[in-house]
């Protein structure tokens, strides 16, 4: 597929992330890796996660799909917009119809398998409905809209970072496990393709409305 090619640097990263997550996955279990992970904290990444995983929220990916709308053009705003709403349907269908009521890892540690773990101040913890995570399957939506968007290998590599780090903010937090973040970044990935396939059509650019911003500064 073209979107492969042009994004190269992108998913060679991602499908390296992939392979890497998919032998932990199968050599050890849930709970162990993210005792492992657990171990690695500090107070300045306690910072770091604790704000940087709000750029998953959905009135984030509303704020920016706005930006995009009104000084970039309106088919880029809609791509954020629609691959976000799309990853965010399939991720909470998977989430309430699928998994149901899956523990997340201060459940599961606290009632299930007890084990005391770093817990990061004034963080509310969710109880219930881990898999896949939402704030990752909205991350690599958004951040591979953008790399999309942009087309360049330096903003192929640099927004793969910034969702790939998004993603282990909610595994730092213990607000999801290793496997959550693998099938939300899945998650993302397939509905920013999908939406970008229907927006970018190879004609694309002959829709000189869509191609536009909805904010043009005044021509003197």
């Amino acid at each position: 597929m073209q979107i492969f090619k042009q994004h190269r640097s992108f998913f060679i990263l991602y499908f390296t992330f992939l392979l890497f997550g998919a032998y932990l996955l199968i050599v050890y279990s849930k709970s162990s890796i993210h005792i492992y992970f657990n171990q690695f904290h500090n107070e300045y990444f306690d910072y770091i996660f604790k704000y940087l995983t709000h750029l998953g929220d959905g009135w984030t990916i509303a704020l920016i799909g706005l930006l995009f709308l009104l000084f970039k053009s309106l088919r880029s705003g809609l791509l954020i917009w629609l691959s976000g709403i799309l990853s965010g349907l399939i991720s909470q269908g998977m989430k309430h119809l699928l998994f149901g009521e899956t523990p997340r890892p201060f459940k599961y540690f606290t009632e299930i398998k007890p084990y005391v773990l770093h817990y990061v101040d004034d963080v509310d913890m969710n109880m219930v409905n881990s898999l896949p995570s939402g704030h990752t399957s909205s991350a690599f939506a958004l951040c591979l809209s953008i790399a999309m968007i942009y087309s360049t290998r330096k903003m192929d590599n640099s927004m793969f970072i910034l969702a790939f780090f998004i993603g282990v903010s909610r595994i730092y937090l213990s607000q999801h496990f290793f496997e959550d973040v693998f099938i939300g970044s899945m998650v993302g990935v397939l509905s920013a393709i999908v939406v970008y396939s229907f927006l970018y059509p190879p004609n694309h650019k002959e829709n000189l409305k869509l191609s536009s911003p909805l904010y043009k500064r005044s021509q003197k």
